[in-house]
C-alpha cells in the first residue's frame, strides 16, 4: 500500500461543457478540422481559399468575442461602390450571415464578410467547429453571388493571384 495517492494514471478526459477562448482553442479547431492556417504579425490566425481570405479572432478586453472575417479576393474598383453597396444590402437582406460590407480605397473596394459571437460563458470546441464549418461555407456563397451579380469581376483586380 502507498502513503500517497498520485492520482489516475490515465490522463484525465478533455472538459465536456464550455470553455474559456483564445487564440490556442482556434489552433486546436482549426487543427482539427485539417485547416492550413497561418499566423500574422498581431497573431491573428488566417486561411486562404480559393476566393478569400478568412481571419479567424480573438476580440472584445476579456477574449469575449469570436470574430471570423473574410475577404473577397476580388477588389473592385472604386467607382463600382454604388453597385457593390446595392448587392450588400441585397445579401443582407436574405442572408443572416456572414454580415456583408465594403470599405472604400483609393483605386479598389475591400469587400467583406463577419461573423461575431459572444462567447463570454465560455464555448465548446464543436461549436467553434461548426461555426468555422458555416462561416467557409456562407462565405464562399457571398462571393460566389458577387461574381453572378458582377460577371465583369473576372477582369478586376485579383489579389489572390
Amino acid at each position: 500500500m502507498t502513503m500517497f495517492n498520485w492520482g489516475p494514471t490515465q490522463p484525465p478526459n478533455p472538459p465536456q461543457g464550455p470553455q474559456p477562448f483564445n487564440r490556442e482553442r482556434w489552433d486546436a479547431v482549426l487543427n482539427s478540422l485539417e485547416i492550413n492556417f497561418a499566423i500574422d504579425d498581431d497573431g491573428d490566425r488566417f486561411a486562404d481559399w480559393e476566393t478569400m481570405r478568412l481571419w479567424f479572432l480573438v476580440e472584445g478586453n476579456d477574449n469575449d468575442l469570436m470574430a471570423m472575417r473574410s475577404m473577397w479576393d476580388i477588389r473592385p474598383p472604386v467607382t463600382s461602390y454604388d453597385f457593390v453597396v446595392e448587392a450588400l444590402n441585397s445579401w443582407n437582406r436574405d442572408h443572416f450571415w456572414p454580415k456583408a460590407s465594403v470599405v472604400r480605397g483609393e483605386e479598389h473596394l475591400g469587400v467583406f464578410g463577419d461573423l461575431v459571437i459572444d462567447i463570454e460563458t465560455g464555448v465548446t470546441d464543436d461549436f467553434l467547429r461548426q461555426q468555422v464549418r458555416c462561416m467557409v461555407g456562407t462565405s464562399g456563397q457571398l462571393y460566389e453571388y458577387l461574381s453572378e451579380q458582377f460577371p465583369e469581376s473576372k477582369d478586376w483586380f485579383n489579389a489572390g493571384e
